[in-house]
């Protein structure tokens, strides 16, 4: 009996590289929640490990933060990022379509859209804490509205 493996086209493996990273989300945020935690403290936890990686962004201000969620959000097929205004010492900008549709879909482990963009909310606050930024966000309608300012 001879095994024959998938092979996977590159949507497919897109698709299957996104499913798989909101799956490690949602793990995290549920494992927090077993552990008497919140989405908020496993997004801090998160951003606190990925920090030191945002090093070489941290001379470009704001920019080197908006610009590198762009970049790492682009990995979701319906990401959207606009900016709404930009200064010398701050950015606004709104995004959406980074996950938070396949959690509508389908909810996993008890984990809600709410609590996932919640986690996102403070693994961008400790990044930008990092690099000497201020990061806030609220919702509008389907959009994450974001700024980024320097302290």
């Amino acid at each position: 009996m001879s095994i024959e493996l998938p092979r996977l086209t590159l949507q497919q493996k897109w698709e299957t590289a996104e499913s798989n990273l909101i799956y490690f989300i949602v793990c995290g945020i549920s494992y927090a929640k077993s552990r008497g935690q919140t989405a908020e403290d496993f997004g801090t936890w998160a951003g606190q490990v990925a920090a030191p990686s945002w090093e070489e962004d941290k001379s470009r201000g704001p920019r080197g933060l908006v610009e590198g969620i762009s970049y790492n959000k682009q990995q979701f097929h319906d990401f959207e990022m606009e900016i709404l205004d930009e200064s010398e010492t701050g950015i606004c900008a709104r995004m959406k379509g980074f996950g938070e549709n396949l959690i509508r879909k389908r909810p996993r482990h008890e984990v809600s859209v709410d609590e996932y963009i919640r986690f996102f909310d403070k693994k961008w606050v400790a990044i930008a804490d990092y690099m000497g930024l201020e990061y806030k966000q609220h919702v509008e309608d389907d959009w994450v509205v974001f700024t980024v300012t320097k302290k």
